[in-house]
């Protein structure tokens, strides 16, 4: 991008970043630049960003916390847009077919959601207690765990399509399947609405500690790390953990350059020091290759891969 274009740019969306590494926006601190990226604080600005992208032509990816994200060696071309400096207002509406309403927007940190909604006497949303990330990649991924995931409370999903219209989709119109949504291409998703249950705060907040201890001491959380790799299989009634799969393959605790399958859990890949997306994208297709041959299982990934080669 030019310096005309980037002056152009900055007069839209002030607060923003040129060349700026994708390695401080990726919880597994690996990444390039991305060529501009930009915190729209506003539905004017995004909606401002979204047209400068058309008419420059150039790709326009919006980012959650980046908790599930590998961004390739290169970097990332065109504009990389992040919710989290505006769009973070969260409120209890009222009620709403027997269930109370939660609305918040795209940029709210999911552990924030569950501790607010906790904080009201709400309860919903404890299965993703723990889950890192924020509501707008929660709902793109239908985020969750074991115990459930973020689309059963869903009323609503507030989005912008990739020619800046708003719409709104009730939950009826919205289909969601495990760890992911269908919402139209490019869509860049702007806020929710949940349904919750009135319940005591204490049992709430005991409920979510439970889910809270229980992934700390199963997963590495406490080292750089891109979540889980791969989906559980399920075919039918036929279901097999990722995890124990990548296992019984033999592969836990391998490493490639600075990378590693984590001796904790083997569909969590961990940041050593100077993993590079090239290790980690080398696990994966290790990991992948060992599965089939095992198991004759073709895994399909969690992780998002995004960037140039």
């Amino acid at each position: 991008m030019d310096e005309r274009m980037k002056q152009e740019f900055s007069q839209i969306c002030p607060a923003v970043h040129f060349e700026e590494p994708m390695s401080r926006h990726t919880s597994i601190r690996i990444g390039g630049p991305a060529e501009v990226f930009a915190y729209p604080k506003t539905i004017d600005e995004l909606e401002a960003v979204a047209a400068f992208a058309k008419k420059a032509k150039l790709p326009l990816l919006a980012m959650g916390a980046g908790s599930n994200l590998l961004v390739r060696d290169k970097g990332v071309r065109g504009i990389v847009v992040h919710l989290s400096q505006g769009f973070s207002k969260m409120e209890v509406e009222g009620e709403q077919e027997g269930k109370v309403v939660l609305y918040a927007e795209a940029g709210v940190g999911l552990p924030r959601l569950v501790d607010f909604a906790a904080e009201e006497g709400l309860t919903g949303l404890e299965a993703v207690s723990g889950v890192p990330g924020n509501v707008g990649g929660g709902l793109v991924m239908n985020a969750g765990t074991h115990e459930g995931d973020i689309s059963q409370t869903v009323l609503s999903v507030a989005f912008m399509d990739k020619d800046g219209k708003v719409t709104t989709w009730q939950k009826e119109k919205i289909k969601y399947s495990y760890r992911e949504s269908h919402f139209p291409r490019g869509a860049i998703i702007l806020s929710a609405r949940f349904g919750l249950t009135r319940q005591a705060s204490e049992l709430v907040r005991g409920k979510i500690q439970k889910h809270r201890a229980y992934r700390l001491e199963t997963q590495p959380l406490n080292v750089p790390n891109i979540g889980s790799v791969f989906k559980n299989y399920e075919e039918g009634k036929k279901k097999m953990f990722a995890a124990k799969m990548i296992e019984e393959a033999g592969l836990k605790d391998v490493r490639v350059g600075g990378a590693r399958i984590s001796p904790k859990h083997a569909n969590w890949i961990v940041n050593e020091g100077g993993a590079t997306a090239k290790d980690v994208i080398a696990l994966i297709g290790l990991m992948k290759d060992k599965v089939k041959d095992k198991f004759g299982i073709s895994m399909e990934t969690e992780v998002r891969v995004v960037g140039e080669e």
